[in-house]
């Protein structure tokens, strides 16, 4: 009877993410029971062949929720199984992607990817009758993806990473005369620069898009770079902005200033976008005739 009351809360866990990792606690502790997965046949044998099927539809979206609440530093199950291993290796690319959430702009990407993932799992789960032997394979399942050798359920955090790598290198590229890199992009409602005569204040119906970026120019001669144009990309649709917010605090904005030859300027550049829309974010330097863009972030709905 206790371990079916822990199938329903384990399904309670994943159904409401926020009850991810205290949903199998003994009740008056804080301590998480997790199954002995040594002791637990979860390659499926154990299971009839309909939740084999349903399994099997779930596995990405229960994988990546995973390893991605794990990375955001949200309750996780992998979360507990990560700390009962107690510093044993762990899972290498799962690792990275945890580092890798600490760039606010993948970060924003990554929340908008779990968001997909546990919605499509959710939807999944409604009507499905879970057993014992479910909950812990299930569970058992997640502990696996913190193997470091390649295994079925593991290999999601491999292709996510590859994906998350893909956009970080898309944040640097020659444009014109210019090294450019976008070291990150970050959101807020108002723009805080210590000196409240620069300081912006919020807009009900807009937020600020920064763009911390650095440029280098490589030619051999003085050349000026431009902030160029922010793109959001929302139902097939680009929306353009080119028109930065001026700020008058060292750090923002460019000011018509003349970069030497393999000089770096490294500055702000912040734009005001609307609350109504969401969708993943470009931005294209200015002198810019091959009209590359690179990678922002993902701009959450308000």
């Amino acid at each position: 009877m206790r371990r079916c009351r822990l199938a329903l809360a384990l399904m309670t866990s994943l159904a409401i993410p926020g009850f991810a990792s205290a949903a199998t606690a003994k009740k008056g502790t804080t301590k998480t029971e997790l199954p002995d997965c040594s002791a637990v046949t979860f390659d499926g044998s154990n299971l009839t062949e309909e939740e084999n099927d349903y399994f099997f539809s779930n596995q990405k979206d229960i994988s990546t929720a995973q390893i991605l609440r794990f990375a955001l530093g949200r309750d996780a199950i992998l979360a507990d199984f990560y700390t009962r291993r107690k510093g044993a290796d762990f899972n290498a690319d799962v690792l990275k992607i945890k580092d890798l959430a600490k760039q606010k702009g993948l970060a924003l990407q990554m929340t908008h990817d779990l968001t997909v993932a546990e919605n499509a799992r959710i939807e999944q789960n409604k009507n499905h009758k879970w057993t014992k032997d479910t909950a812990d394979t299930l569970f058992c399942r997640i502990d696996a993806i913190g193997d470091t050798a390649t295994n079925s359920y593991n290999i999601y955090a491999t292709s996510y990473l590859k994906g998350l790598k893909a956009k970080q290198e898309a944040m640097h590229g020659q444009v014109g005369y210019f090294d450019v890199t976008v070291n990150d992009c970050t959101i807020s409602k108002s723009i805080d620069t210590g000196n409240r005569y620069s300081t912006v204040k919020p807009d009900p119906d807009a937020r600020f898009l920064t763009v911390n970026a650095t440029f280098k120019n490589t030619d051999n001669e003085g050349r000026l770079p431009l902030e160029g144009s922010l793109f959001i990309s929302k139902d097939d649709k680009n929306f353009k902005f080119d028109t930065t917010e001026t700020i008058m605090s060292d750090g923002y904005g460019i000011r018509l200033r003349s970069l030497n030859p393999l000089i770096k300027l490294n500055t702000k550049l912040v734009y005001k976008v609307p609350n109504e829309l969401s969708g993943e974010v470009y931005w294209k330097p200015g002198r810019n005739a091959e009209n590359k863009k690179l990678w922002c972030t993902y701009l959450p709905s308000a």
